[in-house]
């Protein structure tokens, strides 16, 4: 491993460690909670069931959120099961135990870069609960010493990335 990426490695563990809640029973419930916001079968039945409640446009910018998420989870899996880097720490409640015990970069990270950008594109007036949400929820998975800083990170601007990208390309067909 290259020096400057074994000193990366090194601050992410350090920052992350910073942003732990170990002892601290009512923030380790908070988090707990919001680490839970990006999971994959919340995020699929609100996608399906709004495209079930809503007509078009809505119900087609949903399905377009739903295909983009789609898309970045395959980037972020490609790269998971390339690299698998180990979770700092497993903890109960949580479906990585069994799941997936790769950490970099995350799923739920990932989910949550897509709803400040396609979320507030479609729900504009929902944007800043968005952003909190999202900003929350990957933020409570570091906390809790499910992932590293650097995981949720790059997990995030690659779901952010993504939708850009899908938004643009969207765009330009509308």
């Amino acid at each position: 491993m290259s020096q400057w990426l074994k000193q990366w490695e090194a601050l992410d563990r350090q920052w992350s460690g910073r942003l732990r809640v170990n002892e601290r029973p009512f923030w380790k419930g908070v988090a707990t909670i919001a680490a839970h916001f990006g999971d994959g079968p919340l995020w699929l039945t609100l996608w399906l069931a709004g495209a079930l409640y809503f007509g078009p446009p809505t119900r087609w910018r949903l399905l377009l959120w739903l295909g983009a998420s789609l898309v970045a989870a395959v980037v972020t899996y490609s790269i998971k099961f390339t690299l698998k880097r180990p979770r700092p720490s497993e903890i109960d409640g949580f479906y990585s135990k069994s799941y997936d015990r790769h950490a970099f970069p995350s799923g739920h990270a990932t989910r949550m870069g897509t709803l400040p950008v396609l979320g507030a594109w479609i729900f504009p007036p929902l944007a800043p609960l968005l952003w909190f949400v999202s900003i929350t929820c990957i933020l409570a998975r570091v906390a809790l010493g499910i992932h590293y800083l650097g995981d949720v990170l790059v997990g995030w601007l690659i779901g952010a990335l993504v939708s850009l990208i899908i938004l643009a390309l969207a765009s330009s067909l509308i």
